[in-house]
């Protein structure tokens, strides 16, 4: 999946199957509900596009409770799907 996601970034297609679409709902349990040892894994990401004068502007955010960490980047262009991505490839590299 993430090769996938790495692929879009660099401009390629990106195709989920019906069944990889729906699954995430089944493994994924709340925050509030994971031991407390599964819980330093969890990061939390976030972005979107704005327009600021005549410019379209990207924002993404990443945090972590446990560990606190937050992490901001910000930059002109691209849409929703585009930060969105960035959001998740911002935490991996946190997280490396």
């Amino acid at each position: 999946m993430l090769d996938r996601i790495m692929d879009w970034l660099e401009g390629k297609d990106f195709v989920m199957s019906p069944e990889e679409e729906g699954k995430h709902d089944e493994e994924t349990p709340l925050y509030n509900k994971l031991p407390e040892s599964e819980k330093q894994y969890t990061w939390f990401t976030d972005g979107s596009c704005h327009i600021v004068g005549k410019h379209q502007r990207w924002k993404v955010a990443v945090w972590s409770l446990l560990p606190q960490v937050v992490e901001t980047d910000e930059e002109e262009g691209e849409l929703n799907q585009f930060a969105e991505v960035k959001a998740l490839k911002l935490a991996l590299d946190i997280a490396e």
